[in-house]
């Protein structure tokens, strides 16, 4: 058998190594045993899904975004407005394809593959022109911004600004849209 150091809980060099049941038993360090500051700051960091709306930086949960794909083919909607592109049939399904940009007023970018994100689950789900592909954003509570320029059709949808990867991120509730833009349409 091998010896283990107590307080390094790590083989002892040249020792033998326990059995399988016995190396169970043991206690691991899990990171609950960390100090508490590290596991503080751990937990305050925000875990985002970064998107581009021409100049827009919109992020959202990962938990929130169902899907990315390709656009596909889109079927219109006689007399919709210019930001419901159609619907998309997706796993049988069909969702309705939200275009931010004229909504907000503003352009797509030139040079990048139009992708669509579905953001939310079930009949509550809508997917969203966006240009290229969603990057990974790591948010502290200290990168957040307080004053930020919002674009104003986007104003309630945005519940704070953050500085990440040298660019102002807009964590977007897209709900918030989903409501306000399907009320719209019912009147």
């Amino acid at each position: 058998m091998r010896e283990f150091d107590p307080e390094l809980r790590s083989p002892v060099p040249g020792a033998a190594l326990p059995a399988p049941t016995q190396a169970l038993r043991r206690r691991f360090a899990l990171a609950a045993d960390a100090p508490a500051r590290t596991r503080d700051a751990r937990a305050q960091v925000l875990q985002r899904q970064g998107f581009v709306v021409g100049p827009l930086r919109l992020m959202v949960r990962y938990e929130d975004g169902r899907e990315l794909t390709e656009l596909p083919e889109l079927y219109r909607l006689p007399g919709a407005p210019a930001w419901l592109l159609g619907v998309a049939n997706l796993h049988g399904g069909l969702v309705p394809v939200l275009d931010l940009a004229p909504l907000a007023g503003v352009e797509h970018l030139d040079g990048h593959k139009p992708m669509l994100l579905v953001l939310g689950h079930g009949s509550e789900s809508a997917a969203l022109v966006i240009d290229g592909l969603p990057q990974r954003l790591r948010i502290a509570p200290e990168d957040r911004i307080t004053q930020a320029a919002i674009a104003s059709a986007l104003h309630d949808c945005i519940d704070g600004v953050y500085r990440s990867n040298e660019h102002d991120w807009m964590e977007f509730r897209y709900r918030t849209l989903f409501e306000r833009l399907e009320a719209q349409l019912a009147h």
